[in-house]
């Protein structure tokens, strides 16, 4: 059978499909927020055969989520670490972060929480981008990295 008696050889319809009944509305990318960003969605992975980079989707892996939620237990670990050095007469050298001690111990690790949590929930969204992925490790490197140096000053610090 040729190609051109073929119905099927549209771009718009392949041979085990039906006729079209209207525009497909698959056409637009997975947007990075939807309803189903949170729950009950289907897409862990591209539509297309090859679509795995840059694309939205809207279920997350378990594995994914459970590295995110490490992340966040590392910045609210620093935090209170953070507090616990300076009760013992350390001192904050970045000066952002001491405007937020200084507003209050509870404020401090809240502030932090709430901007940690918005910057995972960013990079949960952005998942099969790369930077999102690179962000994610160097992040773990050095959160890795402060809890190891939080260490030596509380031990310094006895």
């Amino acid at each position: 059978m040729d190609a051109e008696n073929h119905p099927a050889s549209s771009p718009e319809e392949s041979p085990t499909s039906f006729p079209l009944r209207g525009p497909d509305r698959r056409r637009a990318p997975t947007p990075m927020l939807s309803r189903y960003s949170f729950v009950g969605g289907r897409r862990e992975a591209g539509r297309r055969l090859g679509e795995a980079e840059n694309i939205y989707v809207d279920v997350y892996s378990p594995r994914l989520i459970l590295l995110l939620l490490l992340f966040f237990s590392l910045t609210v670990v620093d935090s209170v670490s953070t507090l616990i050095y300076l009760g013992k007469g350390g001192r904050e050298l970045n000066p952002i972060a001491q405007w937020l001690i200084d507003q209050g111990g509870m404020f401090f690790v809240t502030a932090k929480g709430v901007l940690s949590g918005l910057c995972l929930l960013f990079v949960m969204l952005h998942k099969t981008f790369k930077p999102a992925r690179v962000a994610l490790g160097i992040g773990f490197a050095f959160y890795f990295a402060l809890a190891g140096y939080h260490l030596v000053l509380q031990i310094l610090a006895l």
